[in-house]
């Protein structure tokens, strides 16, 4: 009986010092990394998330231009709510943003910013361009205060591409 009970306390220890030695992987696995480059394949050739990260080298490509700092990480809160508001685009037709508060509530951020683009046979290049020829996007996308992202490239029913790219600062 007293051998039952230690190895059922032992189990109980190694498993909650499982979890503990967990906590730290986890908090790491919220970001990854952006892409430092990309092939020059021609954009009707890559994926969905192949174009993500295209669209995020030529954002940082963009920043560097203009002396910023590289977004260096994806955010995984930031970039599910960026895949989210793309669906919903996607599904409703409606071609709006997304309240900036939700994201920064929802991902425990200090500042949040947006931009869309939604078009046929856009490629990255073509997409941060559009962003950078108007003054509020191309604000959000050269905001020195942005450090992660989160993109999503969604198709609609009507053959367009929708882009959401949202740039986030972290607490």
């Amino acid at each position: 009986m007293q051998h039952a009970r230690f190895i059922s306390r032992f189990a109980a220890i190694g498993m909650a010092a499982a979890v503990v030695c967990g906590v730290p992987a986890a908090a790491e696995a919220k970001t990854w990394s952006v892409p430092r480059a990309v092939s020059a394949t021609d954009p009707a050739d890559l994926t969905n998330s192949e174009l993500e990260d295209a669209l995020m080298v030529r954002i940082n490509q963009a920043r560097a231009s203009n002396g910023l700092r590289k977004i260096w990480n994806f955010d995984v809160c930031t970039d599910k709510l960026a895949e989210q508001w793309g669906e919903r685009i996607a599904r409703t037709g409606l071609f709006e943003h997304r309240d900036q508060g939700e994201v920064i509530r929802r991902c425990n951020k200090s500042w949040a910013g947006e931009t869309l683009v939604r078009g046929t046979g856009l490629s990255p290049e073509e997409m941060v361009q559009l962003w950078l020829d108007s003054p509020g996007h191309r604000e959000i996308l050269l905001s020195p205060r942005a450090r992660r992202a989160g993109v999503a490239i969604t198709d609609d029913g009507q053959g367009r591409t929708i882009g959401v790219v949202n740039l986030v600062r972290h607490n």
